[in-house]
């Protein structure tokens, strides 16, 4: 039998269960990030609950840019997203992907999909996918700044699965990028990897981009709302990264991923192109 966490426990007493959160002194929750009952420890972040209604995240991959693009998908859209509250502690020296900090956000009550989606009803599963669906759509059309990479932060680095384990950028402009991401083209071209009739990427337009839509990042809630969590890979990227991103993995939810791409936009040049770049993005990433 699987061991429930303390943090999903109803009877946990939380360390901050009726306190203000805006009144907390910024060092309490700090302290409380290797005390708190542990939601979830993955590599290099830690998000700990803090209170029936709130967790902290950190550790080495949590960045301020993080917070700042939920702030912005819930400013710009109606997708279902954990309301931040304060962002702690920001660090930018001696930071691998440029920034560091801490952040406190709402908790959402319920399951992954990952683990619930064997027990779903078709009609459930209709229901989540086009919850999701109508997320990705309403990424691609949200209004947003034409500035590549990560919201509000000029130190910190492009991060996901386009831009290897070493991440991108940052970039001054969307000429920047697409410079980036020919050279990785023409790495990939003289070394074989690709072919040569693989095209240039040209970038035309910028928009929302979550960058992990996946089962493990989307939860159920009691009311059968789907939130979409976990936004470290997030940003402003090329049109088509989103669908791409979401086909590299189809293979880890192949009825789910198919179910998904039967209700929205298809970008399958950009999704060829990218999966000819991943030798410079794997084996050859530290390649100049």
């Amino acid at each position: 039998m699987t061991k429930v966490l303390a943090s999903r426990q109803s009877g946990t007493k939380f360390p901050l269960d009726g306190y203000d959160i805006t009144k907390v002194p910024d060092e309490t929750p700090v302290e409380l990030f290797n005390t708190a009952p542990l939601l979830h420890d993955y590599q290099g972040t830690r998000i700990v609950r803090l209170s029936r209604t709130l967790v902290l995240k950190g550790g080495e991959l949590a960045r301020p840019c993080e917070a700042e693009i939920m702030k912005l998908v819930h400013a710009k859209t109606s997708i279902p997203v954990p309301k931040v509250h304060r962002v702690l502690k920001i660090k930018t020296q001696d930071t691998f992907f440029g920034c560091q900090c801490y952040f406190v956000m709402d908790f959402i009550e319920g399951d992954t999909i990952q683990d619930c989606w064997e027990d779903l009803s078709q009609a459930q599963r209709e229901d989540v996918v086009s919850q999701v669906a109508a997320m990705f759509i309403a990424l691609q059309s949200a209004q947003v700044p034409q500035q590549p990479g990560p919201v509000d932060c000029q130190l910190c680095k492009a991060k996901g699965c386009w831009f290897s384990d070493i991440g991108g950028g940052p970039f001054r402009d969307i000429t920047a990028m697409e410079d980036w991401f020919n050279r990785k083209l023409e790495i990939c071209q003289s070394f074989k990897q690709a072919p040569d009739a693989v095209p240039p990427f040209c970038f035309d337009k910028l928009v929302l981009t979550h960058q992990d839509i996946a089962l493990r990042n989307l939860i159920l809630d009691p009311e059968g709302k789907v939130w979409l969590i976990d936004w470290g890979d997030a940003g402003i990227y090329p049109e088509g990264f989103e669908y791409a991103a979401i086909a590299a993995r189809r293979w880890t939810a192949v009825l789910f991923t198919d179910m998904l791409f039967e209700r929205i936009p298809k970008y399958l040049e950009m999704e060829w192109q990218l999966s000819q770049i991943m030798y410079a993005l794997t084996t050859g990433q530290w390649i100049d």
